[in-house]
């Protein structure tokens, strides 16, 4: 947000209130706090997470979770980063409504709120005026997407530029991005090959580099492929592909015709056949339909 206001000046007044005059994150990195000041419309209260004995802790101070409540009510918006989703749920501000968490919390978070609809796997939710976030940097995901709703899309990239974000991420995106749920399922043995892959992801790769790179044979290599990743070598390469042609088509300033030569493709004709084949769109209409959201 203070980022947006270099962009649009005085667009955003960025205050950390709390019950006390300082806090200490885990870090030790201290944090001075103003009181806790009277909400209206024109705010948006923004809980953050932490460690279970802190966010405890918070929903244990009468006086904060006091405030919390009688201000949820006058807010434009409320919203929470990871964990802090607990705190919004102890306010019953989630219940009937769709919310997300840290993927570990949210079996826990489920069971103790039964009445909200928590999903797995979305990065932020909106449901009326509540926003929730799932774990840490997806908090920067919601922040854009506030700036956006703010402020414009075209901002809302600008400040992601400047944060050096790789990319603005829909809230329905999956917490786990394809290299990193391919890496998850990875055995010891072929651990180190995605983000092998993903370095390299515009080069020339067959069979026998990636199989080389884990020290097997050909065979071998496949079996386990299809073992840990239920995909054929040439399949999971494609895929890889295909993911980072999905991630550069986000940028309007990225250029379709050249695209191809970023991740892999031989020619923007194949990039194209593949895309339209795996997505059910070409890639210039799922630009159209991204930068139109």
């Amino acid at each position: 947000f203070s980022v947006a206001n270099v962009f649009v000046p005085d667009a955003y007044e960025v205050n950390f209130v709390g019950t006390q005059s300082d806090v200490a994150a885990t870090s030790g990195l201290k944090l001075g706090l103003n009181r806790l000041p009277r909400i209206t419309m024109s705010d948006t209260i923004l809980v953050p997470g932490g460690p279970a004995k802190a966010v405890r802790a918070a929903m244990n101070d009468q006086v904060l979770m006091k405030w919390l409540r009688r201000s949820a009510e006058n807010a434009g918006r409320v919203a929470s980063v990871c964990s802090g989703a607990f705190v919004l749920a102890e306010l019953g501000l989630l219940d009937g409504k769709r919310a997300v968490t840290h993927w570990s919390a949210t079996k826990q978070l489920a069971k103790e709120r039964a009445n909200a609809r928590i999903e797995e796997e979305a990065i932020f939710v909106e449901d009326g005026k509540i926003w929730t976030s799932a774990g840490v940097t997806t908090g920067i995901d919601m922040a854009l997407a506030l700036v956006a709703r703010d402020l414009g899309d075209a901002v809302a990239l600008r400040v992601a530029r400047s944060l050096v974000v790789h990319l603005m991420r829909s809230g329905n995106q999956s917490q786990f991005s394809e290299p990193l749920s391919l890496q998850l399922t990875a055995g010891p043995d072929l651990s180190k090959l995605i983000p092998w892959l993903e370095n390299r992801i515009d080069q020339p790769t067959s069979v026998q580099d990636m199989a080389s790179k884990v020290g097997l044979s050909e065979r071998q290599f496949h079996r386990k492929c299809v073992a840990q990743f239920a995909l054929t070598p040439a399949k999971l390469l494609l895929e890889l592909r295909l993911d980072r042609a999905r991630h550069l088509l986000r940028d309007p300033d990225a250029r379709i015709s050249t695209l191809h030569t970023k991740c892999g493709f031989e020619s923007a004709a194949a990039l194209s056949k593949a895309f339209k084949k795996q997505f059910a769109v070409s890639p210039k209409a799922y630009r159209t339909h991204w930068v139109s959201r």
